[in-house]
């Protein structure tokens, strides 16, 4: 779990190449008489814009007017800026959950206050670092090494987010991990980083995710494994004696569990002391149904609530078994549209399970239907994000329930995956 999640500004926060790119341009038409293609200016993403400058043939005593120039010219191109989809929300996630957040760019502070303060996330950030903060820039570390320093921060406690490889680099050479945004990179191809993000969702997943709950719990990793070895075991040896061995390891590690829960013998054998062949993770789906700005969840016997879901059958695929479960414990018909997410279970739900399961999120639009009580739930509802019922987290977590909203809000959604 990381403390302090630092973000390059453009190409990361915001969606500015357009902007930058056309400005610069008619810098070099204006200033140099000189047509360029915006392609030939890419290289000027991610460095500070006197470095551009200088690429392209700029003297030294030319810098300082040209860049105010430049910056004259990019009001008029600020209708190309935009916030990413998914940033604002996925900061306010991360705030949330106590992170420290900052912001390392190549800007400098007037181009950082006239260009960035006006989409209103500087409320987000605790510190921010500009160009002239330091001497140095990207790709040296020293921008990263500034924030560290302000904060107290250790590098292993913080990631830097960027999209290029000067971003890369800048945090490698801070020795802090990086992470590059694929949302806003032109392309990976070449760009080594310590992680690859398809989408800003997948920051507080990857990032603030709490530590997996079995690694201190010896007795249930080594219950988890006893059963593998059995179950593989039971599979494939062929002398009677060594399946006797094996039946008798299988049980053993339904005993550890069954000693260390709430949970019986028998409850923990029928989990998962009844398979044959390789064992593999049991597959979970959950119907994320949402209309009008509200979702509908379903009471289980518990008295807790829970999206409608459950173990996928041997024969249904992962569309029809959501179908089916939505239609059994919430009376409705829907129509499955896309996945949210595939997750594993024990590190987003509690308590943790002695057997591995793979959930999936399926956003779904409901045709028609009428609840009707049912050996599995009590009634159903409809609640806004800001009025959930308790939830079971063993099943459903409000953390999860806010995903798929943002997923049902988001056109552009990108599937996240652990």
């Amino acid at each position: 779990m990381k403390k302090h999640v630092i973000f390059d500004i453009d190409g990361t926060l915001l969606d500015s190449e357009e902007s930058v790119l056309l400005s610069l341009q008619e810098t070099v038409l204006m200033k140099k008489g000189k047509h360029m293609e915006t392609e030939e200016l890419k290289f000027a993403l991610g460095i500070p814009s006197e470095a551009a400058l200088r690429r392209l043939g700029f003297a030294e005593e030319e810098l300082a007017e040209t860049v105010q120039f430049w910056g004259t010219l990019t009001p008029s191109y600020h209708k190309y800026m935009r916030i990413f989809p998914g940033i604002r929300e996925t900061l306010t996630a991360l705030k949330g959950k106590g992170i420290r957040l900052g912001i390392v760019t190549s800007r400098n502070r007037p181009e950082y206050e006239k260009d960035f303060l006006p989409f209103g996330l500087e409320p987000f950030f605790d510190t921010v670092i500009c160009a002239d903060d330091t001497i140095r820039h990207k790709p040296d570390g020293e921008p990263v090494r500034e924030y560290l320093r302000r904060q107290k921060a250790q590098p292993e406690e913080a990631v830097y987010i960027g999209d290029t490889a000067y971003d890369m680099a800048c945090a490698a050479d801070a020795g802090v991990e990086s992470a590059l945004a694929l949302w806003g990179c032109a392309s990976p191809e070449h760009i080594r980083a310590d992680f690859y993000l398809a989408h800003p969702g997948e920051i507080p997943s990857v990032f603030v995710r709490e530590e997996d709950p079995r690694k201190n719990r010896r007795w249930l990793k080594w219950a988890m494994e006893l059963q593998f070895i059995a179950q593989a075991g039971l599979t494939y040896s062929k002398d009677r004696f060594d399946l006797e061995r094996f039946g008798r390891i299988r049980e053993i590690a339904a005993e550890i569990v069954s000693c260390n829960t709430d949970l019986s013998f028998e409850q923990v054998h029928d989990l998962f002391c009844l398979e044959s062949g390789y064992q593999t993770p049991k597959l979970d789906s959950r119907a994320a149904i949402i209309r009008d700005g509200k979702i509908l969840l379903v009471q289980e016997m518990t008295g807790r609530w829970s999206m409608p879901g459950g173990w996928v059958d041997m024969d249904q695929t992962i569309r029809e078994n959501t179908v089916k479960e939505a239609r059994e414990e919430a009376g409705m018909l829907v129509a499955p549209v896309k996945i949210v997410a595939v997750q594993d279970r024990n590190r987003h739900n509690l308590p943790p399970q002695a057997y591995n399961i793979c959930k999936v999120f399926i956003l779904c639009e409901p045709i028609e239907g009428k609840f009707e009580r049912n050996i599995e739930t009590v009634q159903s509802g409809w609640f806004p994000p800001d009025r959930l019922p308790q939830m079971d987290a063993d099943k459903t977590t409000e953390e999860q329930v806010a995903m798929c909203f943002a997923a049902a809000e988001n056109e552009n959604w990108k599937v996240l995956f652990d």
